[in-house]
C-alpha cells in the first residue's frame, strides 16, 4: 500500500523545526507511524524490538541514539 499524504505534514514540519520532541496522538490506525516514519530519519519501536526491555532496565538513553528526527514509536510501551 503506497502512503497517502496527510493534512497535518506541514504543521508537523513547522513543529520538528521549533523543538526537540513532537507528540502525535491520534486514534488507533489512523496513520501515525506513516506520517512519522515520512521524516524520521531513525527509528526505535518500543513493541517490536526485544532488545528494548533489557535497554530501558540497564540504560534507557540508549534509545536515544540515533540520527534526528528519532521516531519513538509505541513509546507508552
Amino acid at each position: 500500500m503506497s502512503y497517502i499524504k496527510r493534512i497535518i505534514e506541514e504543521d508537523l514540519l513547522d513543529k520538528l523545526t521549533a523543538s526537540g520532541a513532537v507528540l502525535i496522538k491520534g486514534p488507533k490506525s489512523c496513520g501515525k507511524t506513516a506520517t512519522a516514519k515520512q521524516y524520521a530519519k531513525s527509528l526505535v519501536e518500543m513493541d517490536r524490538d526485544k532488545q528494548v526491555p533489557t535497554i530501558m532496565a540497564t540504560n534507557p538513553q540508549l534509545l536515544l541514539v540515533g540520527n534526528t528526527p528519532r521516531l519513538i514509536d509505541e513509546w507508552q510501551e
